[in-house]
């Protein structure tokens, strides 16, 4: 709990810096989780993302719960990403632009390990502490940019009045992307509401994901907060609401200082 603490109060002056660009969407989740006994458990969720590079993902997960206070699971996620179309430059002032096409990623696949402990006080505030390390491996892929160079024709006509025209080319620039392997550590601390008898569990979390990849050293790619509730229909069905806040602060694919803000929806049924 002290390593996120410390965590949080070096990243505030960060997060509260004015250069930030900002980017809405949509989370939609639906889950589903079988218990096998009291120790092991077994999930399966489908997740929509709705934002400016849109993502689709399907994972299976497994848990299993060493006592009241600590669990841990894996889990294996594949992934399809797709990035809108992208202007660079103005076409009106800019002698040259170039537009990248929407396009997508190939299939990346996703495996996790975690560790998590929680612990309930005064019987209503359940505060929880997880660890999880994720691999993500992206196969190598290309994708094209089209560039638009305008060069300027002088010419005379025979009263020697200068005509001035534009020569329009077109260019198309293949964009070879290596494999790339990513290793983060995500540490994520949870405050929840968990009071018997109440259908509303409401929460509030925050997250650091330190890039933990070779040559990175711990560097910390992404802080996310949430606050959210839970709604427990009855045993079976349960619903999630919560509003996520995200700051990116990796440089790839020119994504650096970006601020996302989504409306997360879930839904989890439970056999």
């Amino acid at each position: 709990m002290k390593r996120i603490l410390l965590i949080a109060v070096l990243l505030l002056p960060t997060m509260l810096r004015a250069q930030w660009t900002d980017e809405y969407g949509t989370w939609v989740s639906l889950g589903a989780k079988k218990n096998l006994g009291t120790k092991w458990s077994l999930g399966l969720e489908a997740e929509y993302r709705a934002q400016d590079n849109s993502r689709w993902a399907v994972g299976l997960d497994a848990g299993y719960k060493l006592n009241k206070m600590i669990k841990f699971g894996v889990g294996y996620t594949l992934l399809y990403n797709r990035k809108k179309a992208k202007q660079e430059g103005d076409p009106t002032v800019d002698d040259e632009y170039t537009i990248t096409p929407a396009h997508a990623y190939p299939l990346r696949h996703r495996f996790i390990a975690e560790a998590t402990a929680d612990k309930r006080f005064w019987k209503w505030l359940r505060i929880s502490l997880r660890e999880r390390y994720q691999l993500t491996y992206r196969p190598s892929y290309e994708y094209g940019k089209i560039v638009y160079t305008y060069t300027k024709q002088v010419d005379f006509d025979e009263d020697m009045n200068e005509i001035v025209s534009w020569d329009k080319t077109i260019d198309t620039k293949p964009i070879p992307k290596p494999a790339k392997t990513s290793q983060v550590l995500r540490s994520r601390l949870k405050f929840e509401v968990d009071k018997k008898h109440w259908k509303f569990s409401p929460f509030v979390s925050a997250e650091a994901m330190n890039s933990v990849s070779v040559g990175d050293h711990m560097c910390i790619d992404k802080v996310r907060t949430a606050v959210g509730t839970g709604y427990k229909l009855d045993k079976h069905n349960e619903f999630t609401l919560a509003y996520v806040l995200s700051f990116d602060f990796n440089e790839d694919d020119g994504k650096a200082d970006n601020r996302i803000h989504a409306v997360s929806v879930g839904y989890n049924y439970k056999f």
